[in-house]
């Protein structure tokens, strides 16, 4: 999950969402639950039509303005998919008129700054996860990764430029405090998970991103996230797992 640009995006999604209103505003919307889906932000739909959002979890209560208050949501939406893996999947708070509550949605980016929109989700992404990343879950590009700018994706199902892996290494543990050899802990993590991808031809080269500051650090997240990318040609397209059946047995459709 894009764990830390959800956290960095904090503030901006409380100030999209917690407005306040004045007399001849309607009353807040009744609390939402988990599993609801959202083609708009505030309209539960049914998960088979078309939407942009689904809810892994929900807390009657004001949300704290720090990157901590993404920490349930991260906890809440890996106990939802089924497991707990680097993919396009990004995690948005969205909070009541009133603050009274608010939720985490799953959503789908088109770009991985999310500068492009969400794409439009059909069925429930509820166990998508559990028996691994499906090919369209997964985050390739077409041009070398930046972390600095917003780039699309594109489909991992042909040769890509670009791969995020779906494994994000562990690079602490709870109870340590924000270590000084952060960056070298990354990057040692990140070649090791790239070299157990046996799919990888060549010698791409690997980035490794990372909680970079004691306040990234508290918010809990003890992994890196690893990029591979070629230096010449093009990475291959990725084979589907062979998956069992859940409770959606084709998953989710995403219509771009």
């Amino acid at each position: 999950m894009h764990t830390w640009y959800a956290a960095l995006t904090l503030a901006g999604l409380l100030a999209l969402s917690g407005c306040s209103r004045d007399a001849a505003e309607p009353a807040p919307l009744p609390v939402g639950a988990v599993g609801d889906c959202y083609a708009k932000a505030s309209k539960a739909v049914d998960c088979a039509a078309p939407h942009l959002a689904e809810t892994v979890f929900v807390a009657q209560e004001t949300p704290p303005r720090t990157p901590a208050a993404i920490a349930p949501c991260q906890t809440s939406q890996a106990r939802y998919l089924g497991q707990d893996f680097n993919t396009r999947l990004d995690v948005h708070l969205w909070v009541a008129s009133d603050e009274s509550w608010y939720r985490c949605d799953v959503v789908l980016p088109k770009s991985t700054h999310t500068d492009s929109g969400l794409e439009t989700v059909t069925g429930s992404l509820r166990g998508a996860l559990r028996n691994g990343v499906p090919v369209e879950l997964q985050a390739c590009l077409g041009e070398q990764h930046d972390q600095a700018i917003d780039q699309p994706y594109t489909s991992c199902d042909t040769p890509h430029k670009s791969r995020r892996l779906i494994v994000a290494p562990a690079v602490g543990t709870v109870a340590e405090p924000f270590p000084a050899d952060i960056a070298d802990r990354a990057t040692r993590a990140c070649n090791a998970s790239a070299a157990a991808e046996r799919e990888l031809v060549g010698s791409p080269r690997v980035q490794a991103f990372f909680p970079d500051s004691a306040a990234a650090w508290d918010t809990g997240d003890r992994s890196a996230d690893c990029w591979v990318v070629a230096d010449s040609g093009l990475l291959p397209a990725v084979t589907p797992a062979n998956v069992d059946s859940r409770e959606e047995p084709t998953g989710p459709a995403t219509n771009k």
